[in-house]
């Protein structure tokens, strides 16, 4: 029995293209799965980094988590070590997460600095980057110009984003539909209620095309989601294009919000439609989210390999919606018990998919009317891999 994923059975990553291309054309009554081989392949891989993640806006968390000054968050994007600190004067920054001495790693995870301090000899930078400290250097040094290298950021509905590239257009304009779709929630004033930071066994695309289709809803989710957010009730329209997918879920009739009571403020923006429906989200390149009027549920995803994928997630809820005290705390207990077992429950689906990838009897089915939104993800991909010499 051969090995799974063995390079003598593994299309070339030329031929894998060709056919991303060829399907992505395609209208969507004609619209297959991805090819299975996409998911294990070491060079699309390397080329998703290249010319997707190293080029695209990717999502590092929320304002609300860098407001206090010195907040950071040490993270990787397409392997590139990044610094993400909110300053004293109230901006957001992504620097270089390595000591412009002798390249160490500055920071780890996320926490609260007055400055950053390497750990192997003391460099010392401010929340600006800008070397301010550096004992038994030689008489005569200068730190002036000595600044840890800055990435571009941008914020979109209190959302953060960097870009490695300084050359790519911004996100906004891009954005410009989703935020009229979304701009009666008033995404920017919800605050931050708990983060998650794990890594999952399976591929990045396999699970933004989880999170961005409802059909598996009725049997995955059986017991949690569909009760309330039925799939029969999504829906899907030409929403999107070069910046996102969207479809809609909408509650049951009914079925009350996810944590009623007589804390809930309801945004009285908000249309009667719109409280009652539940956008969900692909931000290219692997930002997904799900709205609702109480609460924002999202996931980042950073590749780490064709079968590893780092999954930075939260929630947000819209100010007022959870009490004080100890029923809050009790609150906030409950709706991460709930997500986390939805996670569960889409966990196991998802490493099972990338396991069985690699075998000769995987094949791309067609889609389900209920996953539109993967067939404009593929397009997504096909833009984004395709030889910029082409």
């Amino acid at each position: 029995m051969r090995k799974l994923d063995s390079p003598d059975h593994r299309e070339p990553a030329e031929q894998l293209l060709r056919e991303l291309h060829n399907q992505s054309i395609l209208p969507f009554d004609e619209a297959r799965a991805l090819a299975p081989a996409l998911y294990c392949d070491d060079a699309i891989h390397a080329l998703e980094l290249e010319r997707i993640f190293a080029r695209e806006w990717c999502c590092v968390g929320r304002a609300g988590d860098f407001a206090t000054p010195g907040r950071y968050l040490a993270t990787d994007i397409a392997g590139e070590p990044v610094l993400v600190v909110g300053g004293a004067d109230g901006t957001i920054r992504a620097f270089s997460n390595i000591c412009r001495h002798r390249g160490a790693r500055l920071l780890e995870g996320t926490g609260e600095a007055r400055r950053i301090v390497c750990p192997y000899h003391a460099w010392t930078y401010d929340l600006e980057g800008r070397l301010k400290t550096f004992t038994f250097m030689r008489d005569g040094f200068s730190p002036d110009g000595v600044c840890l290298p800055e990435f571009r950021t941008e914020a979109w509905n209190g959302w953060v984003y960097v870009n490695l590239d300084p050359e790519a257009e911004p996100l906004a304009p891009r954005l410009e539909p989703l935020g009229r779709i979304l701009a009666n929630y008033q995404l920017a004033s919800y605050e931050p209620l708990f983060r998650v930071e794990e890594v999952w066994p399976t591929n990045w695309k396999i699970l933004i095309e989880n999170f961005t289709e409802p059909y598996h809803f009725f049997i995955a989710h059986k017991d949690t989601v569909e009760p309330a957010l039925p799939t029969r009730m999504t829906r899907h329209e030409d929403d999107g294009g070069d910046g996102f997918t969207l479809f809609r879920q909408f509650r049951a009739p009914g079925v009350s919000y996810e944590y009623a009571s007589d804390m809930v403020v309801l945004n009285d923006l908000l249309s009667e439609e719109e409280r009652s429906m539940y956008p969900i989200i692909n931000t290219f390149p692997a930002h997904v989210y799900s709205v609702s009027p109480e609460r924002l549920f999202w996931m980042s995803l950073q590749p780490l390999g064709t079968d590893q994928v780092r999954v930075l997630w939260g929630v947000d809820v819209y100010p007022g919606s959870i009490p004080g005290g100890k029923a809050g705390e009790e609150r906030v207990a409950e709706l991460r018990a709930a997500f986390e077992k939805i996670n569960g429950e889409d966990k196991g689906i998802v490493e099972s998919i990338r396991r069985n990838a690699g075998s000769r009897h995987a094949a791309a089915g067609p889609l389900s009317p209920k996953e539109r939104c993967l067939w404009h993800f593929q397009r997504y991909l096909a833009r984004m891999l395709r030889d910029p010499a082409s």
